[in-house]
C-alpha cells in the first residue's frame, strides 16, 4: 500500500507545479532563407501611396550602402525615404488589426488529456479505498491488481500527454535616350526618378549608375518602357550621423515611400520576377472598398478601420519632416485588406493588379494549428 500511495503523490506533484501563460498573438514574421517584401497600398482618388519594405541578405564583407532598388511607377511619383524602426512599428499595428482566427486542437487535446489525469487519479482513490476488502479472498485481490496496474498505466500516459501538450498553449549621368525626371534624396536613399525611349537605354544607364541589371531584366525594362512607365532608381546612402535603427530593423531595410497617379491599385512585380527565386509577399491595402487580384495572392483579413492608427508613426514623421505626399489623408473609415503568399518566378511576370471584390463583407482568415 505504501508503495501505491508514494506513486500517487510522484504522479500528483507536477500537477500542482503547472501553469499557463498569457494571451497568445500572431505576428507575421519575417522567413528566413527567401526573398521578402512587404508594403501598404493606399489608394484613393485614382492617387496611390505605396510604403514599401524589403529584406536584404548580404554577405558579411559587404556594407548595407552597397543596397540600390528599382521600383517602377505608372507616373511620376512623389517620394519620401522613412524609418526602419517606424516601419516596424507601422508593419506591427497592421498585424496586430488582422489577426486570424486560431482554432487550436491543442486546447481540446490538453483538456481530454487531463480529464483522463482527473478520472484515473479518481479510479486510484477508489482503488485504495477497496484494498482492505480485496486482501480477504485472492481472487479478488488479483483482480484489485490489474485494475490498478490499469488505472495508474491509464492515469499516467495521460498526465505525460497533458504535460506535453501544455507548451503549446503559451506558444501561443545619363546615358542617350535616358531623362532623369528628378533628382533628390530621400531619408537614407539617394534617388533618381528616370525615364526612357527603351529597355537598352535604361539598362545601360543603370549600370553606368551602379545598379546591377543583367540580360534577364531586358522583358520586364522592354514592357514597362512600351507602357510608359518610369523607374525610381533608388541607393541606400546614409550620412555618416544616421542611427542604425533607422537604416535598418529585423533584417528589413528603411522603407521608400512613393505617391503617383494611377487608374487602379497596383503593386509592381515583373522585375522581382527576374531574380529567378520564390519570393514571399505581405501587403495591406487600404481603399474605399474590398480588393481582389484574383487567385495569386490570397485574402487573409479584410474590415473597415480608421486608417490613422496604422499610418501614425509615418503621419508623425511627415509633420517633422514636412513630406507632402502624406498631408492629405482621408479623414474617412477605409477597408484594410491583408494580401499573403509566395510567388514563383513565372507567377510574378505580371504586376498585381486589383479590383473590387464582388462583395464588401468583412472577412477573417481561420487557421486551425496545433
Amino acid at each position: 500500500m505504501r508503495r501505491h500511495l508514494l506513486l500517487l503523490m510522484v504522479i500528483a506533484f507536477p500537477a500542482v507545479t503547472a501553469r499557463g501563460d498569457g494571451k497568445f498573438f500572431v505576428r507575421e514574421k519575417i522567413p528566413a532563407g527567401i526573398p521578402y517584401q512587404r508594403a501598404i497600398l493606399l489608394f484613393d482618388k485614382s492617387q496611390e501611396t505605396l510604403i514599401l519594405q524589403s529584406k536584404y541578405d548580404l554577405p558579411e564583407s559587404t556594407s548595407v550602402d552597397s543596397l540600390a532598388w528599382v521600383v517602377p511607377t505608372p507616373a511620376v511619383p512623389e517620394i519620401a525615404g522613412g524609418d526602419a524602426d517606424m516601419a516596424t512599428h507601422c508593419f506591427l499595428t497592421a498585424s496586430l488589426q488582422t489577426q486570424p482566427h486560431l482554432y487550436r486542437i491543442s486546447h481540446l487535446f490538453s483538456l481530454v488529456c487531463f480529464a483522463f489525469f482527473l478520472g484515473g487519479s479518481a479510479l486510484m482513490v477508489v482503488c485504495l479505498i477497496r484494498y482492505p476488502l480485496a486482501r480477504r479472498a485472492e481472487s479478488t485481490k488479483v483482480i484489485w491488481s490489474r485494475q490498478t496496474r490499469n488505472t495508474v498505466l491509464v492515469t499516467v500516459i495521460a498526465f505525460l500527454l497533458a504535460t506535453i501538450s501544455m507548451p503549446t498553449l503559451s506558444r501561443a549621368s545619363g546615358s542617350a535616350g535616358v531623362e532623369v525626371i528628378k533628382t533628390e534624396h530621400a531619408g537614407i536613399y539617394d534617388v533618381r526618378v528616370i525615364r526612357g525611349q527603351n529597355a537598352e537605354a535604361i539598362m545601360e544607364w543603370l549600370k553606368e549608375n551602379g545598379f546591377g541589371v543583367s540580360d534577364q531584366d531586358r522583358d520586364a525594362f522592354e514592357d514597362y518602357v512600351l507602357r510608359g512607365w518610369c523607374f525610381v532608381a533608388a541607393k541606400v546612402e546614409p550620412s555618416a550621423e544616421t542611427e542604425e535603427r533607422k537604416i535598418v530593423a529585423e533584417g528589413m531595410v528603411a522603407p521608400l515611400l512613393l505617391k503617383f497617379a494611377s487608374e487602379r491599385p497596383v503593386y509592381p512585380l515583373a522585375l522581382t520576377a527576374t531574380a529567378g527565386t520564390e519570393t514571399e509577399i505581405l501587403l495591406y491595402t487600404l481603399s474605399d472598398a474590398k480588393l481582389t487580384c484574383g487567385e495569386r495572392l490570397t485574402l487573409r483579413h479584410a474590415k473597415q478601420i480608421e486608417i490613422q492608427p496604422i499610418l501614425r508613426s509615418f503621419v508623425v514623421q511627415a509633420e517633422v519632416e514636412e513630406w507632402p505626399l502624406l498631408r492629405d489623408l482621408p479623414d474617412k473609415p477605409m477597408m484594410l485588406c491583408k494580401f499573403k503568399g509566395r510567388l514563383t518566378p513565372e507567377q510574378m511576370k505580371q504586376d498585381l493588379e486589383f479590383a473590387p471584390a464582388p462583395d464588401n463583407e468583412p472577412f477573417r482568415e481561420r487557421l486551425v494549428t496545433w
